[in-house]
């Protein structure tokens, strides 16, 4: 297979993106399509149950694809901010709903947008204050809670001031826990890491991560970076919020 970018498998397909093509295959590895439908889209990401696949791109579109009659669906702009739109997303675990982190307004505000995955159409939008960026969100199966990842701006300085990580529930943020904005920066390398499917080219751009976790890519792979797994570590060190 091609060196790519962004890569997701379940078992039985696998989908690879380079940026201006996403390459479909089947559990053979034998290539069954290769779609040109958006540029700069670098993440895909399979649903719970097997039907579909979404790609991500950092210029602002979301595509989506059938994996049963192996065709486009549906492709369309998410924000009018058309950088900047590299931050996490997550499927509900029945597969029903599909949770985007955006950046709406300009590239310093972010939001959660929830779409129904039967038409993609917007169900709901959280927008957060400047001084609240989220860059990840997950959904943890031992609590039934989705966690998100993100940092705190300092207004004065406009610089990052701590991250946090904290359930997201009845459309807040609660439970917050903060740590020291390095720590902020290692998980953050580490998810974006994980959600492009631990790709051999993004891992050679994660100076951090080998600098801060020493490890090659099989033992990075092998780490419980779980947000769920997070929280109560720095729960337990005292640092709620």
């Amino acid at each position: 297979m091609r060196k790519f970018v962004g890569y997701a498998s379940n078992g039985e397909f696998s989908v690879g993106c380079t940026g201006g093509t996403v390459w479909l295959y089947d559990k053979q590895g034998k290539e069954l399509r290769k779609f040109k439908d958006i540029t700069y889209g670098y993440t895909p990401m399979i649903s719970p149950d097997g039907k579909i696949f979404v790609v991500k791109s950092t210029a602002g579109l979301l595509a989506v694809y059938s994996l049963e009659s192996l065709s486009l669906l549906k492709k369309f702009r998410f924000s009018k901010v058309s950088d900047s739109q590299d931050d996490g997303f997550c499927f509900s675990p029945d597969g029903k709903l599909f949770l985007n982190v955006e950046r709406q307004r300009d590239s310093l505000h972010s939001a959660i947008s929830v779409y129904d995955t039967t038409d993609f159409s917007l169900v709901d939008q959280i927008l957060f204050d400047e001084d609240m960026m989220i860059s990840y969100i997950e959904y943890d199966k031992a609590s039934g809670t989705y966690y998100v990842l993100g940092f705190a701006r300092d207004m004065k300085t406009r610089v990052i001031d701590h991250g946090f990580i904290a359930e997201f529930a009845d459309r807040q943020l609660k439970n917050m826990v903060s740590f020291p904005s390095r720590k902020k920066f290692i998980y953050h390398d580490y998810k974006h890491l994980e959600i492009m499917g631990f790709t051999e080219m993004v891992y050679g751009l994660s100076s951090r991560l080998k600098e801060n976790l020493e490890g090659d890519l099989d033992k990075l792979k092998s780490m419980d970076f779980s947000l769920a797994k997070l929280h109560k570590q720095h729960s337990e060190n005292g640092t709620a919020e």
